[in-house]
C-alpha cells in the first residue's frame, strides 16, 4: 500500500461543474463529512484547489485519510483607528473597504483583518473589541506557515 496526494479536479463551468474523478471526489466528500466540522456542507468545487491524501493499492483507491483546500482571501495586515469617535471611524473605514471589495467582485467573500496577538494591551486601539463587534468581525482560526 502507498500513500499519494492527488488533486481533486472539476470539469465544466459555473453550475455545470462536475468532478473529473467521481470516485476520488466521493471518497473525499465522505472523508470531509466524517472528519471535519461542518464537513457535510463543504463544497469542494468552491476552493481554488483541493488535494486528497489517499491510501492506494496499485491504481486503486483504498481510503482518503486527509484533505487540504485553499482559497484566495484578502488579508488586511494593518488596521488601526484611534480618536474620540473610534467606533464611528472604524465603521466608516470598514464600510469603505467593503464597498471597494464588492466593486472588485468579492461580494460575500471573507477577508482577514490582522490584529496582532503579540501587541501589548496599551498598543491596542481603545475599544478595539467593541469596534470589531459592531462590524461583525469574528475570530479566524489561523496559523502562519512560511512557503
Amino acid at each position: 500500500m502507498t500513500i499519494e496526494v492527488l488533486p481533486i479536479d472539476f470539469l465544466g463551468q459555473g453550475a455545470l461543474l462536475e468532478p473529473a474523478d467521481k470516485k476520488l471526489h466521493d471518497l473525499t466528500v465522505d472523508y470531509c463529512a466524517r472528519e471535519l466540522e461542518n464537513g457535510r456542507e463543504l463544497n469542494l468545487s468552491k476552493f481554488t484547489k483541493v488535494w486528497a491524501v489517499v491510501e492506494m493499492e496499485g491504481a486503486d483507491y483504498i481510503d482518503v485519510i486527509g484533505v487540504s483546500g485553499f482559497a484566495w482571501r484578502i488579508d488586511i495586515p494593518t488596521f488601526r483607528v484611534t480618536g474620540e469617535r473610534v467606533d464611528y471611524s472604524t465603521r466608516k473605514l470598514i464600510d469603505r473597504m467593503r464597498a471597494y471589495f464588492q466593486d472588485n467582485g468579492l461580494r460575500g467573500a471573507d477577508i482577514f483583518l490582522h490584529i496582532s496577538s503579540k501587541e501589548r494591551p496599551e498598543q491596542r486601539c481603545e475599544k478595539w473589541e467593541q469596534s470589531l463587534a459592531k462590524v461583525g468581525a469574528i475570530p479566524a482560526d489561523r496559523f502562519t506557515v512560511k512557503v
